[in-house]
């Protein structure tokens, strides 16, 4: 038994050594954590800079300090972070001036969704194992991240999400999103225990959808989302305090870890203004639909 202790001892080593090397500009890291870590209480660096990616530390001991760049230098953003549901054996700190501030509890469900504010362009986690367990317990910490550039410094942390966007915001939004939809509000619901308002959107037309990702319909499953059909479901912070409206929007957002996370709400006849303006004045960066 001894002998088989100390074979996987030294095969954790090995993989940690050559899977935690350095990782700049790297999107994701991977990596094993071994006893000597745990009884030096050391603390092992990584770097990542990337838009987003995943982590996943095996046989957490010790700890880690991850720090997250964006891959525009100096580049203010929010990082949100998302637990993997079998997550486990670690817990995930945000490094603050004088202390650290516990990201999740033991109480948040596997699929909150919690957003970190960078201070001068990083974010740094401090990853804590949960004790010095047995190398034999297989255990895995796992999450993604996902940062999200800021583009109006507001004086409190994250209001961004939360403010109408100005005439060149909804240009830019409309030419980079991942998803354009245009429809009206069937109902809304306020999550408590994921911390979002989800808003029932009824489709009546699709401007533009990234191929990549499924929305969640609650129509007929083997109809596509595409023309005039179904029934979406979009998110946005419960912070916000959204509020149910009549008549038309155009909902324009990016896919957040999985969750399709609105970024902008214009009614329609605003975007009306804004499409008419821009194409008389050429300011528009791709085709504007109406």
């Amino acid at each position: 038994m001894r002998l088989i202790i100390c074979w996987l001892l030294g095969f954790l080593l090995i993989n940690s050594v050559i899977a935690s090397g350095p990782s700049m500009d790297n999107c994701d890291w991977v990596g094993s954590g071994t006893l000597a870590m745990a009884l030096s209480k050391s603390i092992q660096p990584v770097y990542l800079r990337c838009n987003q990616g995943t982590v996943q530390w095996r046989y957490p001991q010790g700890a880690l300090r991850i720090v997250l760049q964006h891959r525009t230098p100096g580049t203010p953003f929010s990082a949100c972070i998302r637990r993997s549901s079998t997550s486990s054996g670690a817990r995930i700190h945000l490094a603050g001036k004088t202390r650290l501030h516990r990201v999740f509890s033991k109480e948040d469900p596997a699929d909150l969704v919690r957003c970190v504010g960078s201070v001068d362009g990083k974010v740094a986690l401090y990853v804590e194992a949960d004790s010095i367990g047995s190398v034999l317990r297989k255990e895995m910490m796992d999450f993604s991240y996902y940062l999200k550039r800021r583009t109006r410094r507001s004086v409190k942390e994250f209001t961004d999400d939360c403010q109408p966007c100005s005439e060149s915001e909804l240009l830019r939004q409309y030419c980079s999103s991942d998803f354009v939809i245009q429809g009206s509000v069937a109902s809304l619901f306020n999550n408590k225990q994921l911390q979002t308002t989800e808003l029932t959107v009824r489709v009546s037309r699709v401007h533009r959808t990234n191929s990549v990702q499924t929305f969640t319909q609650l129509s007929d499953p083997d109809i596509p989302l595409s023309g005039s059909t179904g029934y979406v479901i979009l998110h946005r912070p419960l912070r916000c305090g959204t509020k149910s409206g009549s008549g038309e929007y155009l909902f324009l957002g990016n896919w957040i870890l999985g969750n399709p996370s609105l970024n902008c709400v214009p009614r329609m006849a605003e975007w009306k203004k804004v499409r008419r303006k821009a194409m008389k004045e050429g300011t528009n960066e791709c085709i504007l639909s109406l």
